[in-house]
Order: C-alpha cells, then structure tokens, then sequence
C-alpha cells in the first residue's frame, strides 16, 4: 500500500518507478494500492490528496502491467473495486473492508472464467 501524499511523493514518474519496481520484484498479480492522504499531526500543512491523483496513480499501474490496482481512502470509489484483468467486469464490490458482492466461483470469474489469484474460501 502507497499513501499518496501531496508534493511528496505524488510525482507521476516518482509512481510509475515504484509500479515498474512492482511488476519487476513481485509481479502483475501483487496488488497496488493507492491511498489517500489526510492532513493530521506533523503533516497539517499539507493538503489531503485529491481523488485524481489517486486515480492517475491507479491508471499508470494498469499501463504499467499491474493486474489490481486500487484506491484506497475514498469511500465508495470504482477503484476500491476488483476487476477481472481479463474481462473488466466487476468481481468484488467493496466498501471499505466490507464485501457487498463477490461474483466468482471456485475462484474464477463467473464471467470468463479467468483464474483470480487469492485464497477464497
């Protein structure tokens, strides 16, 4: 998980680097996740991240390889979601921590059948 904060590490290249090493050191199928940043303690200068560059971030791991990209931090986001890497439909809608639907079976996607790497039982 990356916390994406403001002028310090939300650099477009600063990411696709750290997704690069992502796909090189652990693989497509390692999640990435981007969370937002909300000014508390030492950091209450800084803004909280806006949802684009999260979602900027979400995208540049997708073009990078990465198979599961997410936002994390913004309740009720799309890119809280899983998605078949093959077939793009929905698998597991989420809020939170909490699944509201899981659209697989025996760990596949109900849709096209493309194995999702996790333990789902």
């Amino acid at each position: 998980m990356t916390l994406v904060v403001p002028t310090l590490n939300d650099d477009p290249e600063q990411l696709r680097s750290l997704c690069r090493r992502i796909v090189d050191e652990l693989g497509l199928d390692v999640p990435a996740h981007f969370s937002r940043f909300h000014p508390l303690y030492k950091l209450t200068h800084l803004p909280m991240t806006p949802v684009e560059t999260l979602e900027q971030a979400r995208d540049i791991a997708i073009e990078e390889g990465i198979c599961y990209a997410y936002v994390g931090n913004v309740p009720g986001h799309p890119g809280d979601n899983t998605y078949c890497h093959c077939c793009s439909k929905m698998i597991i809608r989420r809020l939170g921590f909490i699944i509201l639907e899981q659209h697989m079976v025996d760990g596949k996607c109900q849709c096209c059948g493309q194995p999702i790497p996790g333990v789902w039982q």
